[in-house]
């Protein structure tokens, strides 16, 4: 019986070279990456609120060339760090386009990457069958890979996050010194991405694992000063930048929005414990099944590896960290993705060859198969179901840009309730907000100017004399709707007799 400890050169002997399988599945995993991950990034608009509000910022960057304060519709936005904003940037300069598919690219490129850093760094450690059947799970996952194709910044935080877990594994099991300036670096990235909430996914499982392991070597890497020197240099220097030029604290404004406030939410806000365990079920569809055949002998043969105990905890103990947590979105795990992928890579690895030991070498066949279908569902879905079955979402977008273009001429725009994030992209220029106790105001001033307001909302412009003008559906949802509204001044304005409704 095969079990799960490492033994020189990997958690299990690698495959000759000459395998044809292997080769096979390795190139079959390859190019579906690529698939995956990019094929038809272009064919979208923009699909959700964050990713409105990313390449809003983006765009404003390089409207201003301001690379160091972001604005967000026209006001200062530091809710989340610069990186993901200036990796996009360069993206966009160099292609001289700001179109989705070319601001989608870091997340792409932060999948692939995490994808094959954890091929190509850990088959020395785990085997490379293992290695590349953990490669194939983040490939099939769904959430992951949707995640890659969207312009948002949790992809770029896990690609960082697991880049310094890789790079201090590799210290541990013997590197040189200066895998810890990568680690430190990796670690810095990841803190300019999205904050301190990336120390939790390196800091307490590798605290755990020193401990549990009684391993010198790891408890003095998390205390190595030059590291965290290197750390600093990358992570702070936006901070004090900002804390300097602006008033106010934004960095404690910037921690209190990714770490605290999350901690704790209003009741109507929090989610079950268990939120995230049934969220990664699904997520790693249909590989978890291997867990839940003798799940304590997969657990036993998982524990007995050491890189099976190291990547288990970096994705176990910000699990358990985040489970606590009142305020869960399925986006905020998943830089512990690629940790689980190593763990799931392992225990398929365990079953393709306990069945080729039993004389069932054709399981092997059957899971190189098996991926290639999942990996086919996920181009074909992307290429071309997402963007028919979704286009409810984005479809109004642009048009209704061009319709607000064409009616405002010189008149100030204003939206009414919810800020319409996806709009303002498309729209090319800010938005501002308006107050229902402004707009009473402007009409009693007998200002011209147009405000938008959707269906949601409608019951806010109640008594406000605003007449509708035009309307759009379906705006973001199936019944969803837009109204685009003028002040009593501009109606005056225009030609009579366009069955205007007053509310």
């Amino acid at each position: 019986m095969m079990n799960f400890t490492d033994p020189p050169g990997g958690f299990l002997q690698p495959e000759p070279d000459c395998d044809k399988l292997f080769r096979l599945f390795f190139w079959l995993v390859f190019v579906g990456s690529l698939l995956v991950y990019g094929w038809g990034i272009w064919s979208v608009p923009l699909l959700t609120h964050n990713e409105a509000r990313r390449l809003v910022v983006l765009r404003e960057l390089l409207a201003s060339g301001d690379w160091l304060i972001p604005t967000k519709n026209g006001q200062v936005y530091l809710q989340k760090p610069p990186l993901f904003t200036w990796f996009g940037a360069v993206f966009a300069l160099l292609s001289a386009s700001t179109a989705e598919w070319v601001l989608r690219l870091p997340s792409a490129l932060s999948g692939f990457g995490a994808t094959w850093l954890l091929f190509y760094r850990l088959k020395r450690y785990i085997g490379q069958w293992p290695a590349l059947f953990g490669a194939a799970v983040l490939v099939t996952s769904y959430f992951f890979s949707t995640k890659a194709r969207l312009a948002e910044i949790n992809m770029l935080l896990t690609v960082c996050v697991f880049a310094a877990i890789v790079c201090l594994y590799e210290y541990i099991c013997g590197g040189a010194r200066r895998y810890l300036s990568l680690v430190y670096g990796a670690l810095g990235l990841a803190f300019l991405t999205k904050g301190p909430v990336a120390l939790l996914f390196f800091i307490p499982p590798v605290l755990i694992f020193g401990l549990l392991e009684k391993d010198r070597r790891t408890l003095k890497a998390l205390v190595y000063w030059p590291g965290w020197l290197v750390f600093g240099l990358i992570a702070f220097p936006w901070y004090l930048y900002v804390n300097l030029y602006l008033e106010g604290t934004p960095m404690l404004s910037v921690i209190r929005s990714e770490v605290s406030a999350k901690v704790v939410e209003v009741a109507h806000q929090a989610e079950p414990a268990y939120y995230y365990i049934r969220h990664l079920l699904g997520s790693f569809a249909p590989w978890v099944l291997l867990i839940f055949y003798r799940p304590m002998h997969v657990f036993r043969r998982i524990v007995a590896s050491k890189s099976g105990r190291f990547f288990g905890l970096a994705a176990l103990v910000p699990l358990l960290l985040f489970s606590l947590f009142d305020y869960k979105r399925d986006k905020y795990i998943l830089p512990i993705y690629p940790a689980m992928a190593v763990c799931l890579g392992m225990v398929a690895e365990h079953w393709r060859m306990a069945m080729a030991q039993r004389g069932r070498a054709w399981v092997g066949r059957v899971m190189v198969g098996g991926t290639a279908v999942l990996m086919l569902v996920l181009i074909g879905y992307f290429g071309y179901v997402e963007p028919r079955a979704v286009a409810y979402r984005f479809e109004s977008l642009k048009p209704l840009a061009s319709r607000i273009d064409s009616l405002r001429g010189d008149v100030p725009v204003y939206y009414l309730g919810e800020e319409p994030i996806q709009l303002i992209y498309y729209y090319g220029r800010p938005l501002p907000e308006i107050t229902a106790d402004k707009v009473a105001l402007w009409q009693e001033q007998q200002r011209p100017f147009l405000v938008l307001v959707r269906k949601k909302h409608i019951k806010k412009a109640d008594g406000l004399r605003l007449e509708i003008i035009d309307q759009m559906q379906p705006y973001l949802s199936k019944r969803g709707v837009m109204y685009i509204m003028g002040s009593a001044e501009f109606m005056r304005t225009m030609a009579a007799g366009d069955g205007h409704h007053l509310l």
